[in-house]
């Protein structure tokens, strides 16, 4: 959906009295957030394609130039080298045989070991070039590989980050229909200012290790958890249920969840290839020289395993 359609859509639920229009600006800001990092992903990922095609086409000139110069010197070495002089004819010997063929193969000897000198150096150097290539080559994959970690890592992010800007909303909603629920709503705002207290902590950064992610899933199950015992609390106040301001807002925070979901699937994909790629020969030997870190995976929670049988027919609730 384009940012005239999500605009004209709030636009139009304020004038069906669905949202208030404190609640639509509160929206239509997040929504407007969540476009703006969208765009700044964009534009890093160019800037990076950019990087490295500029890194390709100055490795391909360079090896070139020096291909070219090393050819032409192997080529005019020989013709550039010392040539032979014919010995003065001595006392008794005839005109035709006036040449020292000793003299001769010195110099002949002298330019065979000029070429091996040259050709060695220019198999040393293309050989030094191919190991820079190779290496560059092993460099820019690995960081592609953490770029498309750190970028589908920024996706989830916007996705915390637009369900964490609609639970104000989702309670200034609510709190008028639900006097005897201030517990309920208290432990999801509780739960919110939490969540974005670990997200800020975070800087924009994915978590580099596995307690890191520990913590910042914590906090996110919370806010989920309080989220689910607020619907089921709903069922209590019918009133509440017809409201289409809170359909609305149910509706959208229900689509936040499944997007949680895809793009944790996405991060855990992309971090399995890059982890592998790390792990993986040739490409541990530039990982470990510079230092590339394992990144963490997001776990099933263990509430999520509870009452499930394992194939040998013991219940993992028990210990």
């Amino acid at each position: 959906m384009s940012k005239m359609s999500e605009k004209s859509q709030i636009e139009r639920m304020v004038d069906e009295g669905k949202l208030t229009v404190d609640e639509a600006n509160r929206l239509q800001h997040s929504l407007d957030e969540q476009a703006g990092r969208a765009d700044i992903l964009d534009a890093a990922r160019a800037g990076r394609r950019a990087s490295k095609r500029k890194l390709a086409v100055f490795f391909g000139a360079c090896l070139a130039f020096f291909l070219l110069g090393a050819t032409m010197g192997w080529m005019l070495t020989p013709a550039l080298g010392p040539t032979p002089t014919a010995v003065p004819p001595s006392a008794g010997t005839q005109p035709g045989r006036a040449v020292d063929l000793s003299a001769l193969s010195d110099e002949r000897r002298k330019s065979m070991n000029q070429s091996v000198k040259l050709s060695s150096g220019v198999a040393i150097a293309v050989l030094v070039a191919v190991i820079g290539l190779l290496v560059a080559f092993l460099y820019n994959g690995l960081i592609d590989a953490r770029e498309r970690v750190n970028a589908a890592w920024a996706q989830v992010e916007n996705v915390y980050q637009r369900r964490l800007d609609l639970v104000p909303v989702l309670i200034d909603g609510v709190k008028t229909y639900m006097d005897h629920e201030r517990a309920t709503l208290e432990e999801l705002t509780e739960a919110r200012a939490k969540a974005v207290g670990v997200q800020s902590a975070l800087q924009g950064q994915g978590p580099d290790t596995a307690e890191q992610m520990k913590t910042l899933e914590t906090t996110q199950g919370r806010v989920e958890s309080a989220l689910a015992r607020l619907f089921a609390v709903v069922e209590n106040y019918p009133d509440l249920k017809a409201s289409g301001n809170f359909l609305t807002l149910q509706d959208q925070i229900e689509g936040t969840e499944n997007r949680v979901a895809m793009e944790r699937r996405r991060y855990n994909e992309f971090s399995r290839r890059y982890n592998a790629m790390v792990l993986k020969f040739p490409h541990n030997m530039v990982a470990a020289a510079i230092d590339f870190e394992h990144k963490p995976y997001f776990q099933a929670e263990e509430k999520a395993l509870q009452g499930l049988i394992d194939p040998f027919g013991r219940d993992t609730d028990k210990p």
